[in-house]
């Protein structure tokens, strides 16, 4: 059980300070135990890093798999925008923050870890991928090819998720980005 509050612990500091600032102290000190209590279950800071960042990446691909499987009947226009709101939802109201966690490290990784980072996050990237690549495969309404859909939007999506880190109007911003990409992709006009 401790083991699950320190990571937990550790994912709200890295989220709030970045690998480099968050020490043991700050992580202990939310969840009221001593430091010494971090080394039963961790070799040191690093040791807890590679863990969170396994745990989050795990826990974001099943996220997808169960948005996806939901969603399997769904026409596609509705399955993408769905997954923007949640991405956005997640991002902004979730407590667990694995979604500003992934940001974070891909876009600032601990240099000594970048390489880690880089794996973990690529192979949840490839992951989301081939959901949309399944999802563009099925749909019918479309004009571009099931891999220049999934390309798109995942550069979309990207363009929405740095929105969400620096814009304040985002929800303004993703229904009018939305429009102008829905209508450049489907057969609808």
């Amino acid at each position: 059980m401790k083991a699950m509050e320190i990571k937990k612990s550790a994912l709200a500091q890295f989220v709030n300070k970045g690998y480099e600032a968050t020490s043991l102290d700050d992580i202990v000190s939310e969840i009221g135990i001593k430091k010494q209590s971090v080394y039963s279950h961790f070799k040191h800071k690093e040791d807890i890093f590679l863990q969170v960042m396994k745990d989050v990446v795990d826990e974001e691909i099943s996220f997808l798999k169960g948005f996806f499987q939901e969603r399997k009947q769904a026409e596609l226009e509705e399955v993408l925008f769905q997954l923007l709101i949640k991405y956005k939802e997640r991002y902004l109201y979730q407590e667990d923050k694995n979604i500003q966690f992934l940001l974070r490290m891909a876009f600032i990784p601990p240099f000594h870890l970048r390489d880690f980072v880089i794996d973990q996050f690529n192979f949840y990237n490839k992951n989301l991928e081939q959901h949309l690549l399944d999802v563009f495969i099925k749909a019918t309404n479309i004009r571009v090819t099931a891999e220049e859909g999934t390309v798109s939007f995942l550069n979309f999506l990207d363009g929405i998720l740095v929105e969400l880190i620096y814009a304040n109007n985002v929800e303004n911003r993703l229904n009018i980005s939305w429009k102008i990409y829905w209508r450049g992709i489907s057969n609808d006009r």
